[in-house]
């Protein structure tokens, strides 16, 4: 029995948030031979441009064509929302519990509401302005400052989760100020590159080699290395973006819940992290108003008594 469409688009979608969340289990190995959050943002950005100039090289080699201004757009889309974003993603899971820097980063769909009006003069209705209040409490919780000792979580890490979310919600609202002119492909290709040269001034390769070669087990963190780099970058974007011709835009925002969720299982399996209760309520109030961002719920509850009044 052939699969149907919308099978196969969430089986992508579903493999794609693994990834993601996996991507902070391989970075926190990589700490463990003093890469620092350059040097892993560096080989993600570095993997991911290669990876997708081969792949645009063989299906849209229109993609390498870019005016100039675009050019230089591109160029400081990579370098803000990969080559910064990408340092912010590596610091916070350095610093605070994997599941709790995820979740940190899954608020990005609130950030794009905000910066949507800041930018573009989108309304914000009374349920957003609802759900960021309810992130924002969501945001409390994970910190914990509602306890007398807090979550004595490292502030430097809850900042660069912040911060990341913040510059991962620009990856979308960036775009729409030349969806008209450059494409997708395009901007994704030379934003990657100039991510990757950017990075290369705060890097040393050499060391990053010397590190590799004199850990214990080479191997292991070669792998999880080319795992960040084309698994949870240039694979898990790729799935993401291949997805929402099958199911559309509004599930693979919605199935993105899966993220926080698959790196709370691996960290705890890997690493034994465990989050306090009221964490965890923080991190369902941050999925569930992300999740109803992105759900019209008079249409759901219409069409759900729709079907039950047949």
């Amino acid at each position: 029995m052939r699969p149907t469409s919308k099978t196969v688009g969430v089986s992508m979608m579903t493999l794609a948030t693994f990834f993601w969340g996996y991507m902070g289990v391989s970075s926190r190995f990589l700490n463990q031979i003093s890469l620092r959050s350059v040097d892993i943002s560096f080989i993600r950005s570095l993997s991911a441009a290669i990876m997708l100039t081969i792949f645009l090289f063989f299906t849209n080699r229109s993609a390498f064509r870019l005016p100039v201004k675009g050019l230089l757009f591109a160029c400081f889309y990579g370098a803000l929302c990969f080559a910064i974003g990408m340092s912010f993603y590596s610091l916070s899971v350095d610093n605070i519990p994997i599941s709790i820097a995820t979740v940190l980063m899954f608020s990005n769909p609130i950030w794009a509401s905000l910066f949507g009006r800041i930018f573009f003069g989108d309304a914000i209705s009374r349920k957003k302005l609802v759900i960021m209040l309810a992130c924002l409490i969501g945001c409390m919780c994970i910190i914990d400052v509602f306890s007398a000792k807090g979550a004595q979580l490292n502030m430097i890490g809850v900042l660069a989760g912040i911060l990341n979310g913040m510059t991962f919600s620009l990856q979308i609202v960036l775009p729409r100020f030349v969806e008209r002119n450059i494409s997708k492909d395009s901007l994704l290709l030379y934003g990657f590159w100039a991510a990757t040269i950017c990075l290369a001034f705060f890097v040393d390769v050499g060391d990053i080699g010397t590190k590799l070669a004199g850990s214990d087990r080479p191997i292991f963190y070669l792998t999880n290395l080319l795992a960040i780099g084309i698994l949870c970058t240039f694979v898990a974007i790729s799935l993401y973006v291949k997805s929402t011709k099958y199911i559309g835009t509004s599930l693979p925002s919605m199935m993105s819940a899966l993220e926080p969720v698959f790196a709370s299982i691996i960290a705890f399996l890997v690493f034994g992290e465990v989050i306090k209760p009221i964490q965890i309520l923080g991190a369902v109030i941050i999925i569930s108003s992300v999740v109803a961002l992105e759900v019209d719920l008079k249409r759901f509850l219409n069409s759900y008594k729709l079907r039950h009044s047949i």
